[in-house]
């Protein structure tokens, strides 16, 4: 133990022992059930006095596997008598902040009182995934119940020999993969289910702050099914001209070049030319449609990024953490502010100067986004409308049902707000930060424009 440490924790009256024996001490036993490093690398113990938080007495430890739990560590009073709690919290490295504490509730947090004790006293100290979300109020005397998932009074450890069985790191029951039951349909790819987590630890993309991915989400999907590409003009011709769908995406504006609605890639139902071309220029309404005449759904926001995330890898774009995003995927080759009307926004910040691009999507997008699975262009060609109305992750909407979240899907807005939908991705006139798979953003039920297209889901 370091020697500046060890004064903090001496001065303040316990000692966190783990060097030598000590004949009257408290030896605390932790383990999880959590799946590690996954949804914790880090392990903070902390030593705290009766009614005042020990500044200092604490002890940082690595989470490298399931091999590193349980740990334990020693806690030696300073006088007879003495009142000690403890205070465990498994999180990740990325929730750290300046200070090295975790920050955001992604996290299992456990405060407790040690017993008397009685010579060498060893408890256990178990932290459960049923408490993942839950932090506690140590000034209130109040943590997680792992019965109940919710706050109660902090309790006494028990004894470790009266404790029958130790969860293992990986062991919580949710955790188990979700396999796909058969293959997916023509055109698509079947997405594993499992646990996950939704949004991002720090903030991200942002239009305006109400848009931020945070707080994180604990979520539970069943497996998927969803289209390997963006849906097209042709297919969209198709149900228009079989009678599946009474509306119409909005056709191209050639009378107009310089509006955003000279990109809309819809025709008219008798022109074919654009048919390999993703369908933009749709309303929510529109996308939701089309989906259901197909016998699917648009997917859920979770969905969309368990997806684009390549599940529980949770890589930061569909091929993974890194790489030129101008590259990779299709992204800022929209008009400048010279070139486009008044009021119209598009980003050009991919494109080119010495060689011309297409303006508008894609056919087939840009070979290198896709995700391990063959998911293709869901960080760019076109924003994608998912089947949520938009509310921050901190909305009653997206804190039902505990801190589990099994199948999630919003379908009201936050109190006060508007009614929108939710869109993911960037595309092909859209910033970079929005091809990050966590990115979100959303617009009025009746908007369309030529960046936002749509995809089908389903069940499987």
């Amino acid at each position: 133990m370091a020697r500046g440490l060890s004064a903090a924790l001496a001065a303040a009256g316990f000692l966190l022992s783990a060097c030598e024996p000590e004949p009257r001490q408290w030896l605390v036993s932790v383990s999880t059930d959590a799946p590690a490093p996954r949804f914790g690398d880090h392990l903070l113990l902390e030593v705290m006095g009766e009614g005042a938080i020990c500044t200092g007495c604490m002890r940082l430890i690595g989470v490298d596997g399931p091999d590193s739990l349980p740990v334990s560590f020693g806690v030696v009073p300073r006088e007879e008598g003495a009142a000690v709690r403890v205070r465990a919290r498994l999180y990740r490295a990325e929730q750290a902040g300046p200070d090295g504490l975790p920050g955001g509730p992604a996290l299992i947090d456990a405060v407790a009182r040690l017993p008397p004790l009685d010579g060498e006293t060893h408890v256990a100290l178990d932290l459960s995934m049923r408490c993942f979300g839950v932090p506690s109020l140590p000034e209130q005397r109040a943590t997680c119940d792992p019965e109940a998932g919710a706050l109660a009074p902090e309790p006494v450890l028990p004894l470790l020999s009266e404790v029958e069985a130790r969860p293992e790191p990986g062991s919580w029951p949710s955790a188990a993969p979700v396999p796909c039951q058969g293959p997916a349909p023509a055109g698509m790819v079947c997405v594993p289910g499992g646990v996950f987590l939704l949004g991002t630890p720090r903030p991200g993309y942002t239009i305006d702050l109400d848009e931020l991915s945070q707080p994180e989400r604990l979520v539970r999907l069943g497996a998927f099914a969803i289209d390997a590409d963006e849906v097209t003009v042709g297919m969209v011709r198709e149900l228009v001209a079989t009678g599946q769908i009474r509306s119409e995406p909005v056709a191209r504006d050639l009378d107009a070049p310089g509006s955003d609605l000279g990109a809309c890639t819809y025709l008219g139902a008798s022109d074919g030319a654009n048919d390999a071309l993703p369908v933009n220029c749709v309303t929510h309404a529109l996308a939701e449609e089309a989906c259901s005449a197909r016998g699917l759904r648009l997917p859920t926001e979770a969905e969309w990024e368990v997806a684009a995330g390549n599940l529980d890898d949770e890589t930061a774009y569909p091929w993974g953490n890194g790489g030129d995003l101008c590259a990779m995927a299709l992204l800022g080759r929209g008009r400048g502010s010279g070139e486009a009307d008044q009021g119209v926004f598009e980003n050009s910040g991919c494109r080119p100067l010495d060689a011309p691009v297409p303006w508008g999507p894609v056919a087939g997008g840009a070979p290198s986004d896709v995700t391990a699975l063959g998911i293709r262009n869901l960080a760019g060609n076109m924003s994608e409308w998912v089947a949520d109305t938009f509310a921050p992750y901190a909305a009653p909407c997206w804190q039902s049902g505990g801190p589990l979240l099994v199948d999630p899907v919003c379908r009201e807005p936050a109190p006060g707000a508007a009614l929108g939908f939710s869109y993911r991705g960037s595309s092909w006139s859209g910033y970079k930060l929005g091809a990050r798979a966590t990115a979100r953003s959303h617009e009025r039920a009746s908007a369309f424009n030529p960046a936002t297209g749509f995809r089908c889901a389903r069940p499987m």
